[in-house]
C-alpha cells in the first residue's frame, strides 16, 4: 500500500498541488488525469521518488 500525506510541490511562486491526501490499495488501478502544466508527471515522480516534495511525506508499506 502507498499513502501520500499532505504532498505539496512548490517551484519558486508556482505550487503545482498542495495538501495532498490519497491511499493507493493493492488491487486497485489509478488513472492521473489533468490539464497540460498541472503536475502529473511531477506527482508521478514524487511517487517513484525521483524528485522530492516540497512538504508531506509517502509511506510505501513493505511488499
Amino acid at each position: 500500500m502507498l499513502s501520500v500525506n499532505n504532498v505539496s510541490v512548490q517551484f519558486g511562486k508556482r505550487i503545482l498541488f498542495d495538501d495532498v491526501n490519497l491511499k493507493f490499495v493493492k488491487g486497485n488501478c489509478y488513472g492521473v488525469i489533468g490539464a497540460n502544466g498541472a503536475g502529473k508527471s511531477t506527482f508521478l515522480k514524487v511517487l517513484s521518488g525521483e524528485i522530492e516534495s516540497t512538504r508531506g511525506n509517502l509511506e510505501i508499506t513493505p511488499g
